[in-house]
């Protein structure tokens, strides 16, 4: 067992490779479904939001909501960041909620191998963010709690640290966006102006 967490009357017993999902509720434990490849490698990988219990590996992202398990990298069937991509960035994952945003921040390794890169899920627009290398210090790192004060922390060595999503003045920015044909593909067109609202 990798990892343990509960939810309403279920519990979630992480292995390396397989997710079960037992309930609680009544006097004997039922096994209620199996998941292959929804295991994870440590118990860091491994956080409780107001929305269930959500979880990151090689494979994926994914979401339990007391029902089904939901992979978060996927909406409407089209996979919203490349396995490839996902794969090579994901190495001993770590996973925390934001509480204040409603946003899981998943750091590519709880280890010191990792880039310190991260990817931020918001819960509320089911939408991904890339923060680029060393978001996170290169070190050994604790798995993410929730402090006192509502604020995410994690540790490194005997220091503690807060997660902040205040902004930062940046001159690389890498805006990619589907095909965008207007609705007629193969025909030549020229912009001459575009608005962007964020």
């Amino acid at each position: 067992i990798t990892g343990l967490a509960e939810f309403a009357d279920k519990i979630l017993q992480f292995k390396q490779n397989t997710l079960y999902v037992i309930n609680v509720s009544r006097q004997i434990e039922v096994l209620e479904s199996t998941h292959k490849h929804k295991g994870v490698s440590n118990p860091a990988a491994i956080c409780k939001t107001d929305y269930g219990i959500a979880w990151a590996n090689e494979h994926g992202c994914y979401l339990y909501d007391g029902r089904k398990v939901v992979d978060l990298l996927e909406k409407g069937g089209i996979r919203r960041i490349k396995e490839s991509v996902w794969s090579s960035f994901v190495a001993a994952p770590m996973v925390g909620y934001f509480p204040q945003k409603r946003q899981l921040i998943i750091v590519n390794s709880q280890t010191a191998s990792g880039a310190g890169a991260c990817y931020i899920y918001d819960m509320v627009t089911a939408s991904w963010t890339n923060a680029a290398d060393g978001t996170f210090e290169d070190a050994n790192k604790s798995n993410f709690i929730i402090w006192y004060t509502g604020q995410l922390v994690h540790a490194t060595s005997a220091i503690v640290k807060g997660w902040s999503d205040a902004s930062a003045v940046s001159s690389d920015v890498d805006f990619q966006t589907k095909d965008i044909d207007f609705g007629h593909p193969s025909v030549r067109k020229k912009i001459y102006k575009v608005y962007l609202t964020y």
